[in-house]
């Protein structure tokens, strides 16, 4: 634990940097390797746990009330700590550079609250007592906010702060009861305590369960408790909007992960009610990320996609172990932790590259953008691979954590009492897939083939060394992990067999690798004949001389931007089919089709509902009168009615 320490330290001490220099070059190298050091010193300790399966425990006495804070690290925190401190490092390097564009902002304050927003989610998932739980994860909330609110000069930063910061006290409370009904049987805040006090069926086990998803639901924004997520990536810097979504909402992920190992095998229920949601939230995530034109908020809404994929294994996991297959639950919820770390590299991959085409091009909007492949090919490259990687295409680093899901569900499939998971699971995963397919084919085509729809688009070029260079290490991770996966799959099956509390079998585990590795270097094969066939064509074109001569327009002189496919047009035919829960408004004319998307839970229910709250508080607000009689009559007459009802219900 000595190394982590020192690590968060020095996240602590590059904070504390960028604070007293105040940015400025100096103070950004220090900052930069600061965390870099932080960062691989946390995850040498990670890795080494992961590895042995051990478990390491810290206890700092305490005098403040809940007792002494217990932290520590198992293989489950492990994993979680290892995406946090090498996404979070990443990010900030990237940071750098891409604040540096914004010159009516000063970078520092940005800088510190990310260094510090780092330290705090390795403390969440370090945590292994109620109160430094819940104290880191106030800290994580607040520091979301103020990264949210970096650009604050902007209505749409201000409107996405401040739905956030409702949405994230509304779980925090939800947590403050879950944690209270565990603990009311026990003075023992820790949670080893708490996990031998809810191990049989209860009315507490049932509320705890779910309050989880509830408290922890909203952090990982499944649908339909996704609202503030798409807003709050589209407002945020694009190293934050990495950071959200690589990470952030995957602590939410990790808090129901630990609520299981606390309440030890879940009912069947429960087990249901987060496959369902997962198969929910993959589709219409999915299917609300095609009908998008701004980018960022495009890539929000495959957040809630893969959130959905991460719950599908995870319910996979607690279905196997309600129903006793426990070799069948460390698969469901390895897949689950495997899936939140491949998720948390393929999505910082995306949101580095559209960072970089929106600080050259200027604009996030779909409609503006193309031909930006010639003018970034390093960013068009890696947005290539992530986009491989997200579609779950070998041999990428999102094929494995799919394939782990889809090895689940065919081996559920072998059960009577597990049959359905397959028969529900397996064709919906598939949906998915081809949506997203659909999705990434339209921002691939749109975003950098064809010409350039704008002037802004035509003068882009390919970003500094800052931006380019965390995109590449991410992208050769996920071509390192999709070529290789034995090396992840024994370790991320071991996490899942903790959480299961069940030691994993050595050939099942090499059984699921073996098959996993089979298919990617398939791909693998394939992908490099491809290549040389393609480098051997372009060779052969290159010295056979060919005569040039214009071909026959149809009456038009050159091809115009107003020719190619729009984001709109692309996938018009497929949201059609999904009618009106496709969230998509359409405009047909002759000369113009025009789709605006909008959030089915946030803009058709929450935003009307908290309209007709403020108008019913607003009329409330006649009773605030300012004068102290009336103030007083308000109060004799709620001590009237509080003295009348103990008369009728006869109390003492």
């Amino acid at each position: 634990m000595t190394l982590l320490w020192i690590g968060l330290g020095s996240l602590v001490l590059a904070a504390a940097v960028q604070l007293a220099l105040r940015g400025g070059g100096r103070a950004d190298r220090l900052f930069a390797i600061l965390v870099l050091a932080g960062a691989a010193l946390g995850i040498a300790t990670a890795i080494g746990v992961l590895r042995d399966g051990t478990t390491l425990t810290a206890t700092i006495p305490s005098m403040l009330p809940g007792g002494n804070w217990v932290l520590g690290l198992d293989p489950l925190s492990a994993a979680f700590l290892i995406a946090i401190l090498g996404v979070g490092a990443l990010s900030a390097t990237y940071g750098i550079g891409y604040m540096r564009y914004d010159e009516e902002i000063a970078p520092w304050p940005s800088h510190a609250f990310f260094a510090l927003e780092v330290a705090a989610l390795s403390l969440v998932v370090c945590a292994r007592s109620v109160m430094p739980f819940m104290g880191a994860w106030e800290l994580m909330a607040i520091g979301s906010l103020l990264l949210i609110l970096t650009e604050y000069r902007h209505a749409e930063a201000r409107r996405a702060g401040f739905i956030y910061i409702v949405a994230t006290h509304v779980g925090t409370l939800a947590l403050f009861a879950l944690f209270a009904t565990l603990a009311r049987n026990t003075g023992d805040w820790t949670f080893g305590a708490l996990a031998q006090g809810t191990r049989e069926p209860s009315a507490a086990r049932t509320a705890v369960l779910a309050l989880a998803l509830l408290g922890f639901g909203v952090k990982a924004g499944f649908v339909p408790l996704h609202f503030w997520l798409p807003p709050a990536h589209a407002a945020a810097p694009s190293h934050v909007s990495a950071l959200m979504s690589g990470v952030v909402i995957k602590i939410g992920i990790y808090g129901l992960l630990r609520v299981v190992w606390l309440v030890g095998a879940p009912p069947p229920w429960w087990g249901w009610t987060v496959f369902a949601i997962g198969t929910f939230s993959a589709i219409f995530g999915v299917l609300w990320a095609l009908a998008q034109h701004d980018v960022k908020r495009l890539l929000a809404y495959h957040s809630v996609e893969n959130i959905g994929i991460i719950l599908m294994g995870l319910g996979l996991g607690a279905l196997a172990s309600a129903y006793g297959h426990p070799a069948l639950a460390a698969i469901g919820y390895g897949a689950a932790v495997l899936h939140t770390m491949n998720h948390a590299l393929f999505k910082s991959l995306l949101f580095f590259c559209a960072g970089a085409v929106y600080r050259e091009a200027r604009t996030r909007d779909l409609e503006l953008l193309g031909g930006l492949a010639r003018r970034m090919p390093v960013i068009w490259l890696a947005f290539a691979i992530g986009a491989a990687a997200i579609v779950g295409l070998p041999p990428f680093n999102g094929f494995v954590s799919e394939w782990l899901v889809y090895r689940g569900l065919l081996q559920a499939g072998q059960s009577a009492d597990t049959l359905r998971l397959a028969v529900l699971g397996t064709p919906a995963l598939a949906l998915v897939g081809g949506l997203a397919l659909a999705c990434f084919a339209k921002v691939a085509g749109v975003v950098f083939l064809g010409t350039s729809r704008s002037p802004r688009a035509d003068q882009a070029r390919e970003p500094s060394a800052l931006l380019r260079l965390p995109a590449i290490v991410i992208a050769s991770v996920c071509v390192a992990i999709g070529v290789a996966p034995p090396f992840v799959i024994g370790v991320m099956l071991r996490a899942g067999g903790f959480v299961e509390s069940v030691a994993v079998d050595p050939g099942s585990a090499a059984d699921v690798s073996r098959s996993a590795w089979q298919v990617a270097a398939f791909a693998l094969v394939l992908l490099v004949a491809v290549g040389v066939a393609a480098f051997l064509m372009h060779r052969l074109r290159v010295r056979v001389s060919r005569r040039v001569s214009d071909t026959w327009g149809c009456g038009y002189a050159a091809a115009t931007p107003r020719m190619q496919y729009t984001a709109s047009s692309f996938a018009a035919p497929l949201l059609d089919v999904f009618g009106a829960a496709s969230g998509v408004r359409t405009h047909r004319g002759p000369t113009v089709f025009h789709s605006e998307p909008f959030d089915l839970a946030l803009d058709r229910a929450i935003a009307p509902a908290w309209a007709s709250v403020r108008r019913v508080t607003m009329r409330l607000r006649r009773l605030q009168q300012g004068r102290l009689r009336t103030y007083l009559v308000y109060a004799v007459a709620t001590l009237t009615v509080l003295l009348g009802y103990l008369v009728v219900r006869g109390g003492a």
